[in-house]
């Protein structure tokens, strides 16, 4: 059996497109490069990426092609309330329209490819379908790398990843509509977590870590982020909070690690410093201020929760000084 030399234009620009996709190693570039890629082999007459944040009805445009018309309120309709991830509308407006879900960039939102054409073929149908299943293989695969393999939190890559997102939101002047909430980074520490390992085992040790991250998880909001940013040592991201909610969402998270009795091991601690993430420039330093503050809990008989700024309000620690060189992760 002969192998062909050259390929058609068809599976060219397909194969083409795929190993594009495939080369991508985070979520936006991948998800935009399935953008282009449907673009590029299936030349639609609209083509638009939209996202409805979290539970609002307000939908923000991710992506778009600026040559080719919005589509309908139908579509976005039918596009909001999108059950599963792939549906065939049908006509509506002179157009044909199918809807993509994708997997959104903000937790409990909603994000979705729209595309018009004349007319769908069942082989325009199978070769969306099919570049939506390489996304979303792909897109697991980033996930899992992404994600701590005891706790199945999430690990520090994607915490420097949605730190860089927040810090740049702030400074295009995207987090401004309500300045009664804020957004505040945790460090937690197991406290004494050495002498768990020491009289008990490292395997008793990590089973602990993980009843702590379902504590951690079973006291937050659902909006809120956490993360395992290594050994003993917890991170957790509250979202569109007042500082007194973030105070009492952590003191609350305290005192449930407290009262819990974890098998063999009895009862722990955990000691917290918390920062308000506002005006810092790199997400290490959100980090250090609020190591800072965790610090500051572990000298003063632990099991407490301190914040950076009421810290330096009351001179308790110093100012730090940004003025030098910053240790990325």
């Amino acid at each position: 059996m002969s192998i062909p030399n050259e390929l058609s234009p068809a599976s060219d620009a397909l194969l083409t497109n795929i190993i594009t996709l495939t080369e991508q190693r985070d979520q936006l570039s991948l998800e935009y490069s399935l953008f282009l890629a449907l673009e590029d082999i299936l030349e639609p007459a609209a083509l638009l990426a939209v996202e409805w944040p979290g539970q609002r009805d307000e939908y923000q445009v991710v992506h778009e092609s600026p040559s080719l018309p919005q589509p309908p309120a139908s579509v976005l309709e039918a596009a909001h309330g999108l059950s599963g991830d792939f549906r065939h509308l049908g006509m509506r407006e002179g157009l044909d329209w199918l809807l993509l879900g994708i997997e959104a960039m903000v937790e409990n939102g909603r994000r979705v490819l729209i595309l018009g054409l004349s007319g769908w073929s069942q082989n325009d149908l199978r070769m969306a379908r099919g570049m939506l299943r390489v996304y979303q293989n792909f897109t697991q695969l980033l996930n899992d790398s992404e994600k701590d393999t005891l706790t199945g939190l999430m690990n520090r890559r994607r915490l420097e990843k949605h730190l860089v997102e927040l810090l740049a939101a702030r400074r295009l002047g995207r987090r401004d509509y309500d300045t009664q909430r804020q957004d505040y980074l945790a460090v937690l520490d197991i406290d004494r977590f050495k002498a768990v390992n020491d009289n008990f085992g490292h395997l008793i040790g990590d089973e602990v870590l993980l009843l702590f991250a379902n504590v951690m998880r079973q006291s937050l909001r659902d909006e809120d982020r956490c993360y395992r940013y290594g050994g003993e040592e917890f991170i957790v991201l509250l979202r569109e909070i007042n500082r007194d909610q973030a105070l009492m969402v952590l003191e609350r998270l305290r005192a449930k690690v407290a009262s819990h009795i974890f098998p063999q091991v009895g009862h722990i601690t955990v000691s917290i410093g918390v920062t308000l993430v506002e005006h810092q420039q790199l997400p290490p330093q959100i980090i250090e201020e609020a190591d800072r503050a965790l610090y500051y809990a572990k000298g003063h008989g632990r099991d407490q929760v301190r914040e950076f700024q009421a810290l330096i309000q009351a001179g308790e620690i110093e100012v730090p000084d940004v003025s030098g060189s910053v240790e990325l992760f």
